[in-house]
């Protein structure tokens, strides 16, 4: 027996009758008959509808299974696991992996590396092509093979008057060494002959055209002009003024060469060569001597040293080809070595580089006459002024272009050639001074027709990709109060 008052658990009759219930929730003291508040913002159909603890919600993936609409990937499948499979960001816990992203946009082949950045003239369109030293090279190995791919035409354009020339030789003449300047007239003398030397300097239009093609997409029409194309509308301008005042001066020129035979004997077949031929021959010689050349020796003028290798090849060549004029290109290679470190601006190198490319062209000609060689360089020079002031080869090739039309086709209507009588250039002092008046006023008559052209560039298609170059010295400030 205990001295403890009996408990519930112990009378069988109290533990099974039933415990009165309260009328409200001990939990929150609502009555019973309130249904639960509702979540904040979300109505009763979707309350109803939360997963349960633990489960994901309603169109997410299960863990370690894909996201809705993503490729099924297998064990078994070679691009699910291993080396070469794709890498997918890490997600957290329960939410869907992210999407793959796009790869990032390649560069294109022909990224421009020397487009003409704003502001620069004709001779420093391609400044800053030494961005790809490997695209000058390739520009130099197209130029090349388009010059000697024009010596082959020639060659096939001449080889019928060399084999008619042979087969008439005499055997007991031919060790005299007039033989060969004999041979060399009587077959430049021919139509076939002047087209085989004409298309031998054409095929440099298309050669400089795809040389600088190499610099990046758009920078072949910068070959022509600053402005990206050759312009007809400049070319129609300066042959308005240059065509009348080489008419007059060859017309004077030419009466007073006492080597022109003046008779009524013309030679038809040459006077269409000369005409259809001629324009492409002079246009081919300033894509070289006034494009070409100085454009690659401008774009590495911020290493000053670099212009007289650039002109180096081309010497070696004049020089091997025309020894009789080596003094001439050993002076061009001179101008193109002290001319950066002399002459600075836009005008300064105009000056050098004219005065290089004019002495390098009078020596490629190989006239025998000093006052005529310099007459040659000084129609160098000219057009290389042009160039510079125009911004672009149409004026000096106008010029060009006249200078040897109106010389030839007068002799060709005489039954000669100006290959055989070479009366390309007076060989007095007289003539060279009538030149030199012709060259003054055709210039001066550009300069101020031609004064709207365009003279320098204003940027291309991508030129905004190139790095900007570093001054070469900083600019100094400006004094306050100078304006």
């Amino acid at each position: 027996m205990t001295d403890l008052p009996p408990q519930p658990w112990s009378r069988p009759e109290q533990a099974s009758a039933p415990q009165p219930q309260p009328d409200r929730d001990p939990r929150d003291g609502r009555p019973w008959s309130t249904p639960a508040p509702q979540a904040y913002g979300q109505p009763e159909s979707e309350r109803q509808q939360q997963p349960a603890y633990g489960q994901p919600q309603y169109g997410q993936p299960t863990y370690g299974q894909p996201a809705y609409g993503q490729p099924q990937h297998s064990p078994y499948t070679p691009s699910a696991y291993g080396p070469g499979a794709p890498q997918q960001p890490y997600a957290p816990y329960g939410q869907p992996g992210f999407a793959p992203q796009p790869a990032p946009p390649t560069k294109p082949a022909l990224l421009p590396a020397a487009l003409p950045v704003d502001g620069q003239s004709y001779p420093m369109a391609f400044a800053p092509l030494e961005r790809r030293v490997g695209r000058w090279f390739v520009a130099w190995a197209i130029a090349i093979g388009f010059f000697f791919g024009g010596q082959v035409v020639s060659l096939a354009l001449l080889m019928p008057g060399m084999v008619e020339f042979f087969s008439q030789l005499d055997v007991a003449s031919a060790s005299d060494p007039d033989v060969a300047a004999e041979m060399l007239g009587d077959i430049l003398g021919t139509p076939l002959g002047m087209a085989g030397v004409n298309m031998a300097w054409a095929a440099m239009i298309p050669g400089a055209i795809v040389a600088m093609a190499a610099f990046g997409k758009g920078a072949a029409g910068f070959a022509s002009s600053v402005a990206g194309r050759w312009r007809w509308r400049t070319t129609g301008r300066a042959a308005i003024v240059i065509l009348p005042i080489f008419a007059v001066y060859i017309g004077i020129s030419l009466w007073l060469d006492p080597s022109v035979e003046w008779q009524w004997n013309p030679n038809w077949g040459l006077v269409a060569i000369v005409l259809l031929t001629t324009p492409l021959q002079a246009t081919g010689e300033e894509f070289t001597f006034r494009g070409l050349l100085p454009q690659l020796m401008g774009g590495w003028l911020r290493h000053r040293y670099v212009p007289a290798l650039v002109l180096l090849l081309p010497v070696l060549a004049v020089m091997v080809l025309q020894p009789a004029t080596w003094y001439l290109s050993l002076l061009a290679l001179v101008a193109a070595a002290v001319g950066p470190w002399v002459l600075a601006g836009r005008l300064g190198n105009a000056i050098w580089i004219g005065i290089a490319t004019g002495l390098l062209f009078g020596a490629m000609h190989a006239h025998p006459s000093i006052s005529a060689t310099l007459q040659l360089s000084l129609v160098g020079f000219t057009c290389s002024m042009l160039t510079y002031r125009t911004g672009g080869l149409e004026s000096a090739s106008v010029l060009h272009t006249a200078n040897n039309v109106f010389i030839m086709v007068p002799l060709a209507l005489t039954g000669t050639s100006a290959f055989s009588s070479q009366p390309v250039a007076g060989e007095d002092w007289l003539s060279f001074g009538l030149t030199t008046l012709a060259l003054a006023a055709a210039y001066l008559a550009v300069h101020f027709f031609l004064a709207k052209d365009q003279r320098s560039t204003v940027g291309a298609p991508g030129a905004e990709l190139l790095e900007p170059r570093a001054p070469l010295a900083e600019p100094m400030p400006e004094p306050v109060g100078a304006r």
